[in-house]
């Protein structure tokens, strides 16, 4: 693919977090999920600035809400994105953690941009300055990492005229999503792309024409001390037969057909029943099932959406059903929890100039 001499000024895109309804864990495992596109988005704005000849390109990567400021020249940001697709693949082969790939969370979002320059074998002339910004809870199960991602390697592509379609751009988000957790079920970028309440399964999907229920709430308990990747791996270890996931299959196929007949009553035990399996693995932090279980007396349910923690007392995003609002002010306030209602972003990812 040749890019074209003169790349845009200025290009920015945005797309949706996501939360899993169900399916957590399952998921990796070959078992359906249900997942929503929030109205919660992160948004790239990318320019270029003209450089004196026979000065090498500089890539700077802003991040306003972090206070970050990254700096690199263009090719180490490639040997980045290398290095990491090297490491990653000794991942796979058990020969090094996880945790060995990044130094900074930033990093990541360099060494994506670093594949996207090399893998559509874009040629960088001028300096290149990205600012980024999320309204997503970083690493607390809302799908920030394939967001941010997504809109980096979309303005990336948007301002120099590389054309690419949901399809093409899905796969090269999903090379950095395996970066990030090891092993990506692909469910976070599609969801982040296309918007929408979807049924997924091993890369294929349904959109379902449905409502968030009232008096569905997202909780913010705090950012897990592990990471996705981290718990992940450690549910695989435990080595759960085949017949154990296939009890999510079920009821991810149940919660589906009780969205769809809007019935609360048996949504409400779904995630009572979803919430008790994820305390199996193990992944729901002793304070937020303690959170979970007053939400429980006070006549609803709740459950974890992400991938939880195996370490500290934070565990990341918790949907919390069938309670008014201000029962949840009075349950997340001795605990510092914050919470907002869950409303559904029909739209995935957008880009201009």
């Amino acid at each position: 693919m040749t890019p074209p001499v003169n790349a845009r000024s200025k290009t920015w895109a945005t797309a949706p977090g996501k939360v899993i309804i169900t399916g957590e864990h399952a998921v990796v495992h070959g078992q359906p999920a249900l997942a929503v596109a929030v109205n919660h988005c992160s948004t790239a704005t990318l320019s270029y600035q003209p450089i004196a000849t026979d000065t090498a390109a500089l890539l700077t990567l802003k991040m306003p809400q972090l206070a970050l400021q990254r700096c690199l020249p263009v090719v180490q940001v490639q040997q980045l994105a290398q290095r990491v697709a090297t490491q990653h693949k000794a991942f796979l082969a058990g020969q090094v953690d996880l945790s060995s790939l990044f130094s900074s969370p930033e990093e990541l979002l360099l060494a994506a941009l670093g594949y996207g320059i090399t893998a559509n074998g874009l040629k960088i002339h001028q300096h290149l300055e990205i600012t980024l910004q999320t309204e997503l809870l970083l690493g607390g199960g809302m799908g920030s990492s394939a967001s941010m991602v997504a809109v980096l390697m979309a303005a990336l592509l948007a301002a120099n005229d590389c054309p690419f379609d949901t399809q093409s751009l899905y796969q090269q988000v999903l090379v950095a999503e395996h970066w990030q957790h090891g092993r990506c079920s692909g469910l976070d970028p599609h969801i982040c792309l296309t918007g929408g309440v979807q049924f997924w399964q091993s890369e294929q999907y349904h959109k379902l024409q449905v409502d968030i229920p009232r008096q569905w709430f997202l909780v913010a308990s705090g950012k897990p001390q592990s990471s996705t990747g981290e718990c992940v791996d450690q549910v695989r270890q435990q080595q759960h037969s085949k017949a154990f996931w296939q009890q999510f299959g079920d009821l991810a196929q149940a919660m589906e057909r009780a969205l769809l007949e809007a019935d609360n009553s048996t949504l409400l035990e779904l995630i009572k029943t979803n919430h008790s399996w994820l305390q199996a693995l193990q992944v729901v932090p002793q304070k937020v099932a303690d959170f979970i279980y007053q939400v429980e007396q006070a006549g609803g349910a709740g459950k974890i959406c992400g991938a939880g923690s195996i370490r500290g007392e934070a565990g990341g995003l918790v949907l919390v059903a069938g309670v008014q609002a201000e029962q949840l002010q009075a349950l997340c306030e001795p605990v510092g929890y914050k919470y907002w209602t869950f409303e559904c972003a029909q739209q995935g990812l957008v880009y201009g100039h």
